[in-house]
C-alpha cells in the first residue's frame, strides 16, 4: 500500500490528495511499525512576546534536508496554516519537485505553516467592521493588527527558522482571502520581508478597498521593489464585481510600477469560487513564481549553455545564488548519452556538473562514462584519478582506472 502511495506521488501534480492520508506528527502513538508510516511534518510551538501568546507551526523539510547536509532552502511561509492547509501546500510542492521524474519546476521548498489564533485581528492592516455595503460586522470587531503579526513573523518566527534550519535570505508567503490581503500589507509597508508572494483571491473588501488605495499611494512612488508577485482571482461575480475590479486595479498598480525588479502575475479562474481557487491557484502560482528555475531537458540537449548561463538567469530573476540540481543535470547527461546517442552533448553536459560540483564523486564518475563512450581515454583517466584524490578507498575507481591503464 505504501509503495503505491510513493507512486502516485512521484506522478501526480495533485499529491496533496495523497498526503492528506499521511501522518503528521501528533503526539498519538500507533500499533504499526514506525517504519510503515510516512511523517510529512512537525509541528512546534513558540511564546510570541509581540502578541502575547503562544503560537502553533508545522515545519515540511523537503527530500533532499538530511541527505544534502550543505544546502540551503527557500521558506515559504504560509497563513491560515492549519493542518489541511499544510498539507495541501506541502503535497504540491513536493510533487513539483522531481528528479527522478525529470520534473523540477521549482526549488525545493521549507514550508512552514502557521496556525490561525484570532485571523481577523492578525491578518487586517485597519479596524474595520465594514463588509461590501455593510457596516456593522460584529466578527470583525477585534481587527486591526496586522503590524503586530508582521513584527511576529519577523522578528520572533523568522529568527526561529533560520537559527533551527538552513535557509536562505529570500522568503515567500502564501496568503489566501484576509490572508492574501496581510501579504499585500507586508509587500506595501515591508517589502523587504518576502520575496515571493503568492496571493490567492485576496480581501480586497476590507475596509472599503484599503489595500487597492493605500497600494495607489505607495506603488506609484516606490522604484525599489524586488519581488515577484503572483495574484489569482476567483470568480466572484455572483457576490460583486467589485472583488474582480479591484484586483485588476492593483495588478495594473503593480505593473505600473517603475521598479526593475519587480515582477508580477495575475490570472482569472473562471471555474472557481472563493474556496475552491486555492489548489489550482497554488500550483499556477508557483510555477509563474519559479518559472526561471526550470530546466527543460529539450533545450539542454540543443545547447548545453543553458546550464552555464543558469546562475546569472537565477540570480537576476530570483535574487538567489543557485546551481543547476546535480541530480538532474546529471540525467540530462545520461538522456543524451544513451537515450538520444549525442555523446557530445553528454560530455558537455558532465563537464559543467563537474565544474558545478567538484567534490561530488558521482558527477566525475559519470563524465567518465562520457569520455570513454566518445574514445577519450586519459581524460576518463582523469575523472578516476580527481575521484581517488577526493576518496581513496574508492574500489569503484580503482577498479575502473586499472582497467583502463590496459589500454
Amino acid at each position: 500500500m505504501i509503495n503505491g502511495f510513493k507512486n502516485i506521488l512521484k506522478n501526480s501534480i495533485n499529491a496533496f490528495i495523497v498526503l492528506s492520508s499521511f501522518i503528521l506528527n501528533t503526539g498519538f502513538s500507533f500499533a504499526q511499525s514506525t517504519n510503515d508510516m510516512i511523517v510529512l511534518g512537525q509541528k512546534y510551538t513558540i511564546h510570541s512576546k509581540v502578541l502575547k501568546e503562544n503560537r502553533t507551526y508545522s515545519v515540511y523539510l523537503p527530500a533532499s534536508y538530511k541527505s544534502n547536509p550543505n544546502k540551503r532552502y527557500i521558506v515559504a511561509y504560509v497563513l491560515d496554516g492549519e493542518r489541511s492547509k499544510f498539507l495541501e501546500v506541502s503535497g504540491i510542492s513536493q510533487s513539483m519537485h522531481s528528479s527522478f521524474n525529470l520534473k523540477l519546476q521549482i526549488p525545493e521548498l521549507i514550508i512552514v505553516s502557521i496556525e490561525n489564533t484570532d485571523r481577523t485581528r492578525d491578518f487586517t492592516p485597519t479596524n474595520s467592521l465594514n463588509y461590501l455595503d455593510k457596516e456593522d460586522i460584529v466578527a470583525f470587531k477585534s481587527s486591526g493588527k496586522a503590524n503586530d503579526f508582521m513584527n511576529f513573523i519577523e522578528k520572533e518566527l523568522m529568527p526561529e527558522i533560520n537559527n533551527s534550519f538552513r535557509t536562505v535570505p529570500q522568503n515567500m508567503i502564501i496568503g489566501h482571502s484576509m490572508g492574501g490581503l496581510f501579504a499585500l500589507h507586508c509587500l506595501l509597508e515591508n517589502p523587504k520581508m518576502f520575496s515571493y508572494y503568492l496571493l490567492i483571491d485576496p480581501s480586497w473588501f476590507w475596509d472599503h478597498n484599503y489595500i487597492g488605495k493605500r497600494g495607489k499611494e505607495i506603488l506609484e512612488k516606490q522604484i525599489d521593489l524586488k519581488a515577484r508577485v503572483y495574484i489569482a482571482l476567483a470568480n466572484n461575480f455572483h457576490e460583486d464585481k467589485r472583488h474582480y475590479q479591484w484586483g485588476m486595479e492593483f495588478y495594473e498598480l503593480l505593473k505600473k510600477n517603475k521598479s526593475p525588479d519587480l515582477r508580477a502575475e495575475v490570472k482569472y479562474f473562471e471555474d472557481e469560487k472563493h474556496l475552491t481557487v486555492t489548489i489550482p491557484a497554488t500550483y499556477y502560482g508557483l510555477r509563474y513564481l519559479f518559472q526561471p528555475y526550470e530546466i527543460d531537458i529539450n533545450e539542454v540537449t540543443k545547447d548545453p549553455k543553458v546550464l552555464a548561463n543558469y546562475n546569472k538567469k537565477i540570480h537576476k530573476e530570483l535574487f538567489l545564488d543557485m546551481k543547476p540540481d546535480e541530480n538532474f543535470v546529471n540525467t540530462i547527461g545520461y538522456i543524451a548519452l544513451h537515450d538520444r546517442q549525442i555523446p557530445d552533448i553528454a560530455v558537455s553536459v558532465f563537464e559543467i556538473n563537474a565544474k558545478n560540483y567538484p567534490q561530488s564523486l558521482n558527477v566525475w564518475d559519470s563524465l567518465a562514462d562520457a569520455y570513454i563512450a566518445k574514445g577519450y581515454i586519459e581524460k576518463a583517466k582523469t575523472c578516476y584519478r580527481k575521484i581517488l584524490a577526493l576518496s581513496p578507498d574508492n574500489n569503484n575507481a580503482k577498479s575502473k582506472l586499472e582497467k583502463l591503464n590496459k589500454y
